[in-house]
Order: structure tokens, then C-alpha cells, then sequence
């Protein structure tokens, strides 16, 4: 995939995937998608209630807000940031996680690359997510699309260590899905950057951003 040719969708635009959207937004084309539809209905008014966002940084740029599914079919990178709260006994309720998984099956196409950014436990991408992927599209790991992981570094509500500023790790699913355009273009963009390590921590290969 050629960068010029790549097209973002956020999937979920709470506290981490709004911020994320708005920065690619400046340079990509970026589909925003959420299935709260008040939460599409304020973005589209240039408001955001979770104020991580100001209006004058919304109204800066282009971006679509949705939460129709055909809206992002066309796009060939799915970054997945909704939420993993924990239930009463302390585990981590991964249903959001399985309905986005869902989501991006429904609509990846060979040759495209799906990032998870919400935070998981160890082996939750490839063993529980990806398999629903797989199951939905009827497409093969690591054959017809590739995956990576980036857990988010946001606090809500602070100024000061920002997108484009938090120090972060990038997971990939193999060494030549690391280094695609693809997937280096869809790490958190950064006011600075370095190059994409060559280690590989099998079978995921690793990068710090």
C-alpha cells in the first residue's frame, strides 16, 4: 500500500480516538465511526463533551463523523480505541473489544491493516480478537491483512502529555507488516519520531515511537 493511497477509520471517539483522528485528520483522509449517535451528532456540531478537543482544533479540520458501517468500507486501515472498563470482580470486559473486532470485520478487505490502541492484557489481540476478525471477513491473519498494537497513553484531561508528545510502544504481526507504509503511517503521529526498530519479539516485532 502507498501512503498517498491509505485511508484511516477511527473506530470509537471517546478520550483516546478523538485526539488520534483529529491529529491524522491534518494530513490523511480520516473516517471517524462511533455507535454513540449523540456523541456523532455533537462532533458533526464542532462540540466535544469530553474536552480533549477544542472546538477551534475541530473546526480546523476535515473529517467524517459516523456511525454507519458502508461509511468506512472504503477505508484500508481500522484503528480500534474504544473502551475496556472492568467488570465487579476486576476483569476486564473485553465486549467492546469483540464488537469492534466485529465491526472492522465486516468491512476489511485483503490488504488491509487493523491497529488495536485499547488497552489489553497480554495475548488479548491475537488470541481474542483477531480470531473474530478472521471469522467475520473469512480473511487470514498475517496473508490478507496484518495487525499491530499501540496501547494508548492518555490521561483525560491532561494538557500536558498529548498525542502527539506520550513516548509509545508499536507492536506489529510480523517484521514486513512493520515496516509497510501502512502500518508506520498509522502509529500515534509525534512531533518527533525514530526509526522503526528492527528487533522482533516473536511473533509480534516491536517499535518505540
Amino acid at each position: 500500500m502507498d501512503i498517498k493511497d491509505a485511508k484511516i477509520a477511527i473506530i470509537g471517539l471517546g478520550y483516546v480516538g478523538l485526539p488520534l483522528a483529529v491529529e491524522f485528520a491534518k494530513k490523511f483522509p480520516v473516517v471517524g465511526y462511533d455507535i454513540n449517535v449523540p456523541r456523532i451528532t455533537e462532533l458533526r456540531q464542532g462540540r466535544d463533551s469530553s474536552l480533549e478537543v477544542e472546538p477551534a482544533e475541530l473546526a480546523s479540520i476535515s473529517m467524517v463523523y459516523t456511525d454507519r458501517l458502508d461509511d468506512i468500507r472504503e477505508c484500508n486501515i481500522y484503528i480500534v480505541t474504544v473502551p475496556t472498563p472492568i467488570d465487579e470482580y476486576k476483569t476486564p470486559d473485553l465486549g467492546p473489544l469483540i464488537s469492534a473486532s466485529q465491526t472492522v470485520g465486516q468491512v476489511i478487505a485483503a490488504g488491509d491493516v487493523v491497529i488495536y490502541e485499547s488497552t489489553v492484557y497480554p495475548g488479548a489481540t491475537e488470541e481474542d480478537c483477531i480470531p473474530v476478525i478472521e471469522k467475520t471477513s473469512g480473511l487470514k491473519f498475517n496473508q490478507d491483512f496484518f495487525a499491530g498494537y499501540s496501547p494508548e497513553r492518555i490521561n483525560p484531561g491532561d494538557k500536558e502529555h498529548r498525542v502527539t508528545t506520550s513516548t509509545h510502544f508499536t507492536r506489529a504481526s510480523s517484521l514486513p507488516a512493520l515496516t509497510r507504509p501502512a502500518v508506520s503511517r498509522s502509529q500515534r503521529p509525534q512531533k518527533s519520531s525514530k526509526t522503526p526498530s528492527e528487533t522482533s519479539i516473536s511473533p509480534w516485532s516491536t517499535s518505540s515511537r
